[in-house]
């Protein structure tokens, strides 16, 4: 009479790996669609930093635009910093 241990720990591992396989698989779809959400992200953050340097060229001068813009992000960046170092800092 054979023993069914090494049959249920071979049928443990074999499911085991299975479940592994279908979670890398859903992990690099997720992965994959984030990346395109971020690729489209930033076309479109391009074209609306491209519209509003535009509008403010055609209303101040394209030195002024370009001032207005390059601080716009500067300061985004800054929130962005701040934001970051009081998540670091455990607040």
């Amino acid at each position: 009479m054979r023993s069914l241990l090494p049959a249920l720990v071979r049928s443990a591992g074999l499911y085991g790996l299975a479940v592994a396989a279908v979670t890398v698989r859903r992990a690099v779809s997720r992965l994959g669609l984030y990346v395109v959400i971020a690729f489209l992200g930033v076309v479109g953050l391009g074209f609306v930093t491209a519209a509003a340097f535009l509008a403010l060229a055609q209303a101040m001068g394209a030195i002024y635009a370009a001032l207005f813009v390059g601080c716009a992000y500067l300061v985004g960046a800054l929130l962005v910093l701040v934001v970051a170092q009081t998540r670091r800092a455990g607040w």
